[in-house]
């Protein structure tokens, strides 16, 4: 029996690729400063200069990430981050395998995780609110509609706290028990495809047929 054949093709553009690091550098940055300043109060100063520098780079990244949203590839545009039938099936597929610790197999997407994709849309909002936050909180800005905007902003720092462990862990998760390189992809731009090698058999389950079509991709239909 043939092996299967092993592709390395093209995924995600250089534009996202250093959004994707700078926000990641920038947030744990954030967090690390915004944690710090409560337990080394004699070093606020110094971690309020790397807290508003981080949030400067956080705030480019973003930006350009949402312009791409609109603007960018397929792969980066709104669409490919919003569920549809398929992706649903295929989520649900992805988180009964982190709950059996991998033993039930991962599916295989073109692009994003179809369980985390809408998750980096809330991500996105969250960001957008700690933004707006923390500009009004250092223009003295306290309270807005009855609401403390220091709590806003801790809530949102607790919400991207949890947000950053997962996707650390989940990424380590999926290198260690699928097939699709997702780490070095955000490097090198490129992941790593197995296409079977028996093309007159039917698929095991719908669950792991992708294309390799990028004009196809959304569709996560099989050619």
């Amino acid at each position: 029996m043939p092996s299967p054949e092993i592709r390395r093709l093209p995924v995600w553009g250089k534009a996202l690729r250093l959004c994707h690091w700078g926000m990641a550098l920038a947030t744990l940055l954030l967090l690390c400063s915004g944690g710090l300043i409560r337990w080394i109060p004699e070093r606020a100063q110094e971690l309020d200069d790397i807290h508003f520098v981080s949030a400067a780079v956080l705030i480019t990244a973003l930006m350009v990430r949402l312009w791409l949203l609109l603007a960018g590839k397929p792969t980066e545009q709104l669409g490919a981050l919003l569920p549809d039938r398929h992706r649903l099936t295929q989520a649900w597929a992805v988180l009964r395998s982190y709950l059996a610790l991998g033993k039930i197999r991962l599916p295989r997407w073109y692009a994003h995780n179809p369980l985390w994709a809408p998750l980096y849309l809330l991500l996105f909002v969250v960001l957008l609110a700690q933004v707006a936050t923390g500009l009004l909180l250092l223009n003295h800005i306290t309270l807005l509609s009855g609401f403390s905007l220091r709590h806003l902003h801790l809530l949102g720092y607790f919400v991207i706290l949890g947000f950053t462990g997962l996707h650390i862990l989940a990424s380590f998760f999926h290198d260690a028990k699928g097939d699709g390189s997702d780490i070095s992809a955000m490097i090198s731009g490129q992941r790593i495809f197995i296409v079977e090698p028996s093309p007159r058999q039917p698929p095991r389950d719908d669950n792991v047929v992708v294309t390799l079509d990028p004009a196809k991709f959304r569709k996560s239909e099989k050619p």
